[in-house]
């Protein structure tokens, strides 16, 4: 499966290539693992990214001192190579004196020489002062290659301690700024929940947000809408049914009718009675019947 998904990309890179070019396609590459990188990175959980950090430290802590050791690996072969040196020199100086000495022989120009027990020749002595002089050339060589290697090493050695140093102040300003991010990050939260306490008060029962609060001027809001709505009917249904209630305006004399009436009822001798009213028609059949 993974051999399938490999060949496919590569079919896919290829075809890449050839229609857009390799500038092209590496940029694009580029880009798109430029944007996937971020999008990881924000998306990412706090705490996820916060122990990735701390693993980075960790990390540059161990480089830090790897590259110490080596530093300090560079010092202990300063130091053997300074003492080589000095060694060196002293026995360079031995061989000077001998040669001194062999010279001083050579020029007497004798057949033998007796050197200690032995005897030598002039030949001997001519060849053995001939070898300890290439002995001394390979040794002053060495000197002066050793002499250059500790100036190497010094500069080295100097370099080292001084990346160290910019590595360890940088690090601490690295572990300081990640316990003020921490800081800044748990004040954070603090605020977060501060802002959610104070959202959840500015919604508690009997505020001036409160569901309570919001019925109550909803259902005002309805009854007022009411009250309008009747008042207007109300005088939309009056303006056609008026009533007018003004005083009847009175024409005639009421003490000249009441003069008539009383002489009517002298003339008379008794008071009137009231007009019989109409039988009904039941009362008239039972009448027939009797």
């Amino acid at each position: 499966m993974l051999k399938r998904i490999i060949i496919a990309a590569g079919i896919v890179f290829g075809l890449a290539v050839i229609v857009l070019g390799w500038e092209k396609t590496t940029s694009y590459v580029a880009g798109t693992r430029e944007v996937l990188n971020q999008e990881a990175d924000d998306r990412a959980p706090m705490r996820l990214e916060r122990a990735r950090i701390e693993a980075l430290i960790q990390k540059e802590q161990q480089n830090v001192l790897a590259f110490e050791d080596k530093v300090a690996d560079l010092e202990g072969r300063r130091e053997a190579t300074a003492r080589g040196i000095e060694e060196a020199q002293s026995k360079l100086q031995t061989e000077l004196d001998l040669l001194k000495r062999i010279k001083a022989l050579l020029d007497e120009k004798r057949q033998k020489y007796a050197i200690g027990r032995q005897t030598y020749s002039f030949a001997e002595v001519n060849a053995d002062a001939l070898e300890r002089v290439q002995e001394v050339d390979r040794m002053r060589e060495s000197v002066s290659f050793n002499e250059g290697l500790v100036a190497d090493l010094d500069a080295a050695i100097k370099q080292g301690r001084s990346g160290l140093a910019e590595a360890g102040k940088r690090l601490a300003e690295l572990k300081n700024g990640m316990a003020r991010l921490e800081q800044r990050n748990v004040n954070a939260d603090i605020r977060l929940q501060v802002a959610q306490l104070a959202n959840a008060i500015a919604g508690a029962p009997l505020s001036a947000d409160s569901e309570l609060e919001k019925a109550m001027r909803n259902f005002e809001r309805r009854v007022s809408a009411k009250e309008r709505h009747a008042n207007a009917r109300l005088s939309a249904g009056m303006g056609q049914f008026r009533i007018d209630y003004a005083p009847m305006i009175v024409t005639q004399d009421a003490s000249a009718e009441i003069t008539r009436m009383l002489g009517d009822v002298q003339q008379d001798g008794a008071v009137p009675s009231a007009p019989q009213s109409r039988t009904s028609a039941v009362e008239a059949i039972k009448g027939d019947a009797e």
